[in-house]
């Protein structure tokens, strides 16, 4: 895991799922240290952004009606023929643990119907930002300077480039966060970077699940 653009910032951990919980899988950390006879306790971290296996539940069969899909095209990915499904959120954007409170397109293997890749924004990003700096702009001042909040908004990019057994498995995350300045430029506010690797699978069969 990396917050800056500093490569000695990168943190490594293992994790698992330990559980699936109504609207999302949660992963149990805890820090790397490269032996496996010690075991350290939990690291908790919260983030703003679901978990990127979690992206998976979206097409379960019990879960599909609750998005809004829009077949939007093929375009090429990783040399993988890919079609492109674009989702809406089913519910407002509050702490964005959940994939429920986000908008965005998928890519979906041709061949396989794996997922590749997800590009999405919290819900209704675009009209909430549009009111948030119109109040910014409207703000008292001290001088030239706005005393108001500022919009913020993210984007948060996934791809699953990782396979097991047929089924494609998430190997990097990016979530990046912006303000609008009075201009409605963007400026940069912060980015987590999540990479994953080494997957080890125990008594696991892909077959069951894709019967």
């Amino acid at each position: 895991m990396r917050t800056t653009e500093n490569p000695a910032d990168e943190r490594r951990y293992d994790y698992m799922y330990v559980e699936t919980q109504e609207q999302r899988y949660k992963p149990y950390r805890q820090r790397h240290t490269g032996r496996p006879e010690r075991g350290d306790p939990e690291t908790s971290l919260d983030f703003p952004f679901p978990d990127s296996y979690s992206w998976t539940l979206m097409f379960a069969a019990d879960r599909q009606h609750l998005f809004r899909f829009r077949y939007v095209g093929e375009e090429w990915f990783s040399l993988r023929l890919a079609h492109i499904l674009e989702f809406t959120a089913p519910l407002p954007y509050t702490s964005g643990r959940t994939i429920y409170e986000w908008n965005g397109r998928v890519w979906v293997d041709a061949e396989n119907y794996n997922f590749l890749k997800v590009e999405a924004e919290p819900g209704n990003q675009a009209e909430r930002l549009k009111l948030e700096l119109q109040a910014y702009r409207q703000a008292p001042r001290l001088l030239i300077f706005p005393l108001g909040k500022k919009p913020r908004g993210a984007r948060y990019n996934i791809t699953f480039l990782n396979e097991f057994q047929k089924m494609s498995l998430p190997d990097q995350s990016e979530h990046r966060s912006f303000t609008l300045n009075l201009e409605g430029k963007e400026e940069w506010a912060g980015r987590v970077v999540l990479r994953y690797s080494g997957y080890r699978f125990f008594n696991v069969d892909a077959k069951e699940f894709l019967k």
